[in-house]
């Protein structure tokens, strides 16, 4: 299966790491370009998980899905 996906670097607090946004049709991942390389590598693995495991389609709770991501 192939995926839309758009990726953005952006300076943001550094409790937030990054997060994923599905909007017509494309993901939209962005990514704290305050954090060193290899976590920014990191983060984008994690929310490109979050794409393949179909996590969007899910009707859990964003919590909930992060407990389980974080167990995988």
């Amino acid at each position: 299966m192939t995926y839309d996906i758009r990726a953005y670097l952006c300076e943001m607090p550094m409790s937030i790491k990054g997060y994923t946004v599905l909007k017509d049709g494309f993901y939209t991942i962005v990514i704290n370009a305050n954090l060193c390389e290899a976590t920014q590598r990191k983060t984008y693995l994690h929310e490109y998980d979050h794409i393949i495991n179909g996590d969007f389609e899910k009707r859990y709770s964003a919590d909930l899905i992060e407990v389980i991501a974080h167990g995988r």
